[in-house]
């Protein structure tokens, strides 16, 4: 071997790179379970789209534009670009001239994708069920925090100043039967 190299096989390193590994697969595990039961459903939907969706439904108590959605997401403007297009293509949204700022365009999601939402929405409940299948409200805020945590590590997370508040009440209307 070249040079020092021994912190490679330290046990700090090791376990790192063990949940470093462990998260790549969750997420692809996650999304290609997400995109399958989309399918299944016979939605013509990726689950960026869907990610989308649920940003500009839930749109913090009004109208979204497509910074909104770059932010919330965390995502770039080109992307979030191709996201859009392909779903005002599908009949999912519209993008209508801003009521705060006609420079900027808002998005609004159309009848089409209420219906569609209408009938995903029990299938998807049962696809998060599973998903967090023997998980308790409590553990299931300590994983949020935890990984909220790191994100804030790594300089991701900055505008929300008490995440596991925020996740805590997230979490409580999950396990108690109600939506997100």
């Amino acid at each position: 071997m070249y040079g020092n190299s021994t912190w490679l096989f330290s046990e700090k390193t090791q376990r790192a790179m063990e949940f470093l590994r462990l998260y790549r697969l969750l997420h692809n595990a996650m999304q290609q379970e997400v995109d399958r039961a989309l399918r299944q459903m016979g939605a013509d939907l990726t689950s960026a789209q869907l990610d989308t969706l649920i940003c500009v439904a839930h749109g913090c108590g009004g109208p979204v534009n497509q910074r909104d959605i770059e932010e919330q997401l965390k995502l770039s403007n080109p992307t979030v670009t191709g996201i859009l297009k392909r779903m005002e293509r599908k009949g999912l949204i519209t993008r209508v001239v801003g009521s705060r700022d006609r420079r900027c365009k808002e998005v609004r999601l159309t009848e089409k994708c209420a219906r569609l939402g209408e009938r995903l929405h029990p299938k998807a409940g049962t696809m998060i069920d599973q998903m967090f299948q023997g998980f308790t409200q409590e553990e299931f805020d300590t994983l949020n925090c935890l990984l909220r945590r790191l994100l804030e590590n790594c300089g991701q997370v900055q505008e929300e100043k008490h995440p596991c508040k925020a996740l805590a009440a997230v979490s409580k209307i999950m396990y108690s039967g109600g939506t997100v």
